[in-house]
This record gives C-alpha cells, structure tokens and sequence, in this order.
C-alpha cells in the first residue's frame, strides 16, 4: 500500500473542483474506482489499497486509519450536514494536496474519474461498485480480488 498516496488522494478528492457533497461513502467509492481503473488502465492500482466488501460497496482497508490521522492532524475536517434529508459526513481538505506524489498517468485518471463520477450520489456510486465483479464475488467484511477488479464490469457483457 502506498500510504502517502492514498492520504494525498484523500486530500486531493477533497478540495476537486469536480467532487460536490464529499461524504464518507462517496470518497471510499471513488479511491476504488480510481484504484480499479489504474489497474485496468495502467496495469497497478493508484493506492495499493486493499479493499473490503461492505454492505454499501468497497471501503479501502486502511482508509478509516489514514482519514482519522489526517483529520486529528488537520489536514481534513469532517463535517455533518444534512443532503437531501439524509446526514452527510462531509471531507473537505484544509490544505492543498502534493500532487508530485501521482504520474502525469495517475493525475490524468484520477481527473477522468473525479469529473465522470464526482458529482454523482454517493447511492449511485454504491449501486455502481455493486456492479463490479470483484464486490459481487466477495463475501461480505472480506477482501476483494485485484485480479477481478482489474477485470471491471465493462468486460462483463451478460451482467452480473
């Protein structure tokens, strides 16, 4: 795992001019896609995360330790709002992130996937993670196959 990459997508996904109503659900749903794309784009995933399967879609495994660090050291605020009748635990960056830490590659990814998914729901997200191969198969609270989401549902015609 490639910890100060995560941490800086982290701060990164939370100052995206691309990213609206950035809560918990919605920041561990794009770092997969972003992971998921780098492996089927680039061959390695952007974080080296390894993600667990959740009722919600996959949470990358160290991302609660990693945001809970950088919220005690001020690097991000959590904030609770309400969106649409629901609570959003909002992530926002309070400095800008080290983008020297990405490949011209990653940055450009990582951009692709903020302005395709950025302002969609944090639900919608969930739902779409839910297509994906490598959460369908898992069991639940258990690690996802890389080799299966490098795979994607794209490549899946029949549907899950």
């Amino acid at each position: 795992m490639h910890s100060r990459k995560l941490e800086e997508l982290i701060v990164h996904l939370g100052s995206h001019p691309s990213v609206t109503n950035l809560g918990l659900t919605k920041l561990w749903k794009l770092i997969f896609f972003v992971d998921a794309r780098a492996l089927r784009d680039l061959g390695e995933p952007v974080t080296g995360s390894e993600f667990i399967k959740y009722e919600h879609g996959p949470v990358p495994s160290r991302g609660e330790k990693h945001l809970r660090k950088m919220t005690r050291s001020g690097e991000v605020t959590t904030t609770q709002r309400s969106v649409g009748g629901k609570t959003l635990n909002e992530v926002k960056a309070t400095r800008l992130p080290d983008l020297r830490v990405f490949s011209k590659l990653e940055l450009g990814l990582i951009d692709e996937v903020c302005t395709e998914l950025g302002r969609k729901s944090a639900t919608l997200l969930s739902d779409l993670s839910h297509k994906e191969p490598s959460w369908h198969y898992a069991p639940m609270r258990e690690k996802l196959s890389p080799e299966l989401m490098a795979y994607g549902c794209a490549e899946d015609a029949e549907g899950l």
